[in-house]
């Protein structure tokens, strides 16, 4: 038996380690296969299980030898943490020694056989495991689930028990807080709705007994088109037969005469939540009479205002090395139908990528990512079969708020995905338009799918090699399904970004054309596709049809508002129009909708740079530098923007990286000039400036001119202005560079800024 402090295990909720003075223990102990083995000892009868079926449950694909070890390792990384004598060896059983860990959920189920139903309902503080799961092991969850129902149920009658003790005993205040808790545990039970409006009614508050009739039965209606006859009836006879209360010398719940009402166990107090929609009007009102009916709604996900989800990965449950295409088609076309919803936002199927193999929690995920929502899931293909499990989990509670198992063959996965998509909507308490699922757009044929999906992965690097990879990919897969509209607009972002990051073999008009034609095969492919209007916004601006880029990117955004490729090069559009406050709101939406997407987030900290919010900039070119520490633009920015704030040690080091990373780049001698002119060097800035004057490159002349306004230099700074001859491809943007400050009122700047408006057409 172990004399240290007892460690307390909460499995009521989302699970955790807790020592005694209440701080939660993290680290290897608190993973989610190690706090499942104890999930198991724990409910198992002596608390004791068999080695073999331990790794059955947890570990069911890895072979024997491996899943031993990991019992193994888990075993001794718990004993470590929470005592040697923790978990203890009995032949080929494990035990757990509950005094050395003390289980909630054992306690409960002591404090029920000893007939102390209080004890029990204040342990209860959620569903057992709520919202936790091993996505590859499936026996565990099925487990679990069939646990959750069991405890779910004790509870409920614990609750109904103590509710039916305070009636018998003449205390209707007591009853009615005991049969609300009750109502928010199953909030659609007409016997408990019925339960309740008695005792309310019984303790001098018939109004609040006739509301709560009224709401649940709306309710009823709303969630299962079923009605509650003999609720609608109590609450007919309240309101036709007033009378005097029976009880007078008790006290009423709340009411101003109620020196010392009974008070709500904390576990059972209510959680504020504005109910946006006017259909949950009912919902409102039984949350104004059983006050813990509102976290029965937190569990059911009735949203914030704005509800928002990242979808990760579906975990392949195949057997063996079967394609990922299923689940990875899965996912994407899940997302692609869910970003089509109004007022659902949608994380980035790149971002959310990020997570695919990640030890985080559904709450830590849902914190980076700043959403409300995780949906995730796993694919089991077999036999032509297709078994597809999906949750729903309102993250900050890691609540469980709908949960689904579909089967279907291989050939109907499309089907699955749409009814997934309509079913995560309904459980948002989102509209939909009609009674359509979320768009689900693409191909049917699966290799092509995995091309196209490959060569999106390839073009994301931004590197030549990647560029040249995902053209091949994308040409294949049009190769295979020639009407593949997203594969065509694909290939035109892919010829696209190779020619504006200097990478393309092809010509200036080769690339154009190359652009031109595979957007156009897109839109007439399909003209519902946000991103083929993207694509075509791209031909346009290319042509300089600043307006005609606008109008198509205004229409990709109609059609998928989640989009977050369309709101970034939005942004660089009306950045290049001159328009720089509607810029970065554009900026700053793309990035909160791909937060990993490093072009994206590069352009969320230029414009915080061009805005003067030089702070945010920072903060956007550090989290570029995380994602690719090898992007040298990326430190030539921080640094510049370091040194605008007199932080000239940290840019020296910012600059002197991203030489490491480029040591040949002929920009990066430039930003270093400037970096060096900044803190007030201006030999050693001239020195790296004359390096510099030889090089050759679209926009050498517009960059020496920010160095030599730096220096003070405005001759020469005018002097390449005036060489530089691509104003109309960056547009008004160049004239926003906020190193030109210093010149902004030289009548030579002016006569500057005019030319290029009127030659954008925007003067």
């Amino acid at each position: 038996m172990s004399t240290s402090p007892a460690i307390h295990l909460r499995l009521f909720g989302s699970p955790s380690l807790e020592r005694e003075d209440g701080s939660v223990l993290a680290g290897r102990a608190a993973q989610r296969h190690r706090l499942a083995l104890l999930a198991l000892l724990s409910l198992a009868p002596g608390h004791r299980i068999s080695r073999d079926k331990l790794m059955a449950w947890l570990w069911p694909e890895a072979d024997g030898k491996r899943a031993r070890n990991l019992l193994n390792v888990s075993t001794h990384v718990l004993r470590g943490v929470l005592g040697e004598t923790s978990i203890v060896s009995a032949g080929e059983d494990l035990r757990l020694d509950v005094a050395a860990v003390r289980p909630d959920v054992a306690e409960f189920e002591r404090a029920m056989q000893a007939g102390d139903e209080e004890s029990a309902v204040a342990l209860y503080r959620g569903p057992f495991l709520d919202g936790f799961f091993l996505p590859e092991a499936e026996e565990f969850d099925q487990w679990s689930g069939r646990e959750r129902q069991r405890l779910a149920d004790i509870y409920g009658k614990a609750l109904e028990g103590l509710a039916e003790r305070a009636e018998a005993a003449g205390d209707f205040g007591t009853a009615a807080v005991r049969w609300r808790a009750r109502a928010a545990h199953d909030p659609l039970d007409s016997r408990v709705a019925l339960r309740l409006m008695r005792a309310l009614d019984a303790s001098g508050n018939p109004a609040a007994a006739i509301q709560h009739g009224a709401a649940h039965a709306r309710l009823l209606s709303e969630e299962l088109g079923s009605s509650a006859p003999e609720v609608t009836a109590l609450s007919d006879h309240l309101r036709r037969h007033p009378r005097p209360h029976p009880f007078p010398e008790r006290p009423v719940i709340g009411s101003p005469a109620s020196e010392a009402p009974t008070p709500v166990p904390a576990h059972e107090a209510p959680r504020p939540r504005q109910l946006p929609f006017p259909r949950w009007a009912a919902a409102a009102a039984l949350a104004v009479v059983a006050l813990s009916f509102t976290a029965w709604l937190a569990v059911a996900g009735a949203p914030a205002a704005d509800p928002s989800i990242v979808v990760l990965p579906f975990a392949n449950l195949a057997p063996g090395a079967a394609p990922d295409y299923l689940s990875d088609g899965l996912t994407d076309e899940i997302i692609a139908g869910l970003a089509t919803v109004p007022r659902l936002t949608v994380i980035a199927r790149n971002s959310a990528d990020r997570y695919a193999s990640s030890v985080a929690t559904l709450p830590e995920i849902a914190r980076e990512l700043g959403v409300s929502h995780v949906l995730h899931g796993t694919v089991r293909p077999e036999g032509g079969q297709v078994r597809v499990t999906a949750r729903l989990v309102a993250a900050e509670r890691e609540r469980v708020v709908w949960a689904q198992t579909y089967d279907a063959r291989e050939g109907q996965l499309a089907r699955i995905q749409d009814d997934i998509g309509r079913d995560v909507v309904r459980a948002l308490k989102l509209e939909l338009v009609g009674d359509s699922a979320p768009a689900q757009r693409g191909t049917r044929n699966p290799e092509a799918y995995e091309l196209y999906r490959r060569g999106r992965f390839h073009w994301a690097t931004r590197t030549r090699e990647g560029h040249e990879a995902a053209i091949a990919y994308f040409e294949r897969a049009i190769a295979l399904d020639s009407n593949y509209a997203d594969a065509y607009a694909a290939l035109a972002d892919a010829h696209l970004t190779s020619r504006r990051l200097g990478m393309s073999p092809h010509s200036e008009e080769e690339a154009q054309a190359l652009v031109t034609r595979a957007a156009e095969r897109a839109l007439a492919l399909d003209d519902a596709s946000a991103d083929a209007h993207n694509a075509f916004a791209n031909v346009l601006w290319w042509q300089k049809n600043w307006p005609g880029a606008e109008r198509e990117l205004r229409r990709a955004l109609e059609l998928n508002p989640n989009h977050a490729g369309a709101h970034n090069f939005y942004a660089l559009l009306l950045h290049g129009m001159g328009r720089q406050q509607e810029a970065l709101s554009e900026a700053r939406r793309a990035a909160e909708l791909d937060p990993f997407a490093m072009m994206v987030v590069m352009t969320y900290g230029f414009l915080c740079y061009v805005t003067d919010d030089l702070e945010c900039a920072i903060e956007q070119f550090d989290r570029v530098v995380e994602l690719n520490p090898a992007w040298g633009i990326a430190l030539r920015r921080k640094a510049i923007v370091q040194a605008m704030l007199g932080r000239h040690a940290e840019a020296q080091a910012s600059i002197r990286q991203a030489h490491e990373v480029e040591p040949d780049n002929a920009y990066g001698l430039i930003d270093r000039a400037i970096v060096l002119a900044l803190a007030g060097d201006t030999a050693a800035a001239r020195a790296a400036l004359r390096a510099a004057e030889g090089a050759t490159g679209s926009t050498v002349d517009f960059n020496l001119a920010r160095a030599y306004t730096t220096l003070g230099d405005r001759d020469s700074a005018f002097a390449a202005l005036e060489r530089y001859d691509g104003w109309l491809w960056p547009g008004v943007s160049a004239l926003a560079e906020p190193l030109f400050d210093p010149i902004r009122t030289d009548p030579r700047f002016v006569a500057l800024e005019d030319r290029v408006l009127r030659e954008m057409g925007v003067r």
